[in-house]
């Protein structure tokens, strides 16, 4: 049976990774909805393993997490804490791992997904690994691998020459033309 955990944590690296997704797919837009920081966090998965020692918490069997608009679901998530028990890297896992929160109340979610999603906090650095997509709206892009470092606002993107998608794609919807209809 699946238990319920509530984790208090005054900024939560999934919603910075989310807020960092949204930079690299659409900037510059608003971060998250700000009544998310204002929210717990709950945690749903099949096991739990907390290793108080090196600070990783591993949560694994169908992971699901929630802090108001943001949802995480993966197959393993692993959360790196410091010796001031503040997040340091969180990776999830999964066939794929998804992200998904609203950037603000009038906007459509963003969605991004991979088989690995790695968030390392102090760096500011994002890696969606193998299979990586991400969208919002119309807007999509997907590859073998999307980085990008929040801190300098760069987002670099690669294919894989190896498999059946050996390049990067990107899908912006059309400009509507409101200058004619002045």
């Amino acid at each position: 049976m699946n238990q319920l955990r509530r984790i208090k944590r005054p900024r939560t690296p999934a919603r910075v990774a989310l807020m960092a997704l949204l930079g690299a797919l659409v900037a510059p837009m608003a971060l998250a909805l700000p009544e998310d920081r204002e929210q717990p966090i709950y945690i749903e998965s099949d096991r739990l393993e907390r290793n108080g020692l090196n600070g990783v918490t591993t949560y694994e069997g169908d992971v699901q997490l929630r802090q108001g608009s943001l949802n995480i679901r993966a197959d393993r998530l692993t959360v790196h804490t410091g010796a001031d028990n503040q997040v340091q890297r969180v990776i999830a896992e999964g066939s794929p791992a998804r992200f998904e929160q609203k950037p603000n109340a009038e906007d459509p979610p963003i969605a991004a997904q991979a088989l690995t999603i790695r968030y390392d906090v102090d760096q500011e650095q994002l890696e969606l690994l193998r299979d990586a997509w991400m969208e919002q709206g119309e807007a999509t892009m997907s590859g073998n691998r999307i980085d990008y470092d929040m801190a300098s606002e760069v987002l670099k993107a690669e294919g894989d020459a190896d498999s059946e998608r050996p390049r990067i794609e990107m899908v912006l919807p059309p400009q509507s033309d409101r200058s004619s209809q002045d």
